[in-house]
This record gives structure tokens, C-alpha cells and sequence, in this order.
């Protein structure tokens, strides 16, 4: 079966269940979505970086 690119399915376990995805953050407690970036850096909790980014030349 020949699936189109983007459809939402992991074609590589697609038994998977979507609760699988999810992380309990061990300092605050909140469940977050681990293929989110966004969540996964809201959960760092550790000291700020003072390294800046760099810009691509």
C-alpha cells in the first residue's frame, strides 16, 4: 500500500497508540507531546545557555 507523504500515520509502528508520544516532565509534573519541539524545550528546566545562536553565513 502506498501511502501519500504527509498523513499523520508512523508507518513504522502503526500500532502505536498516541499515548506513547507523551512524556511525564520528571521537575513539574505536566505530560507533554514529545514530537513537539516546542514542548520538549518548554521542559528543560535546567540554568539558560549564554551561548548565542549563531547565524548561517
Amino acid at each position: 500500500m502506498k501511502l501519500p507523504r504527509h498523513t499523520g500515520r508512523d508507518i513504522d509502528e502503526p500500532d502505536r497508540v498516541e499515548v506513547d508520544h507523551f512524556e511525564l516532565c520528571p521537575v513539574c509534573g505536566q505530560l507533554f507531546d514529545m514530537r513537539d519541539l516546542g514542548q520538549v524545550m518548554e521542559h528543560l528546566h535546567g540554568p539558560e545557555s549564554d551561548i548565542e545562536p549563531t547565524q548561517p553565513n
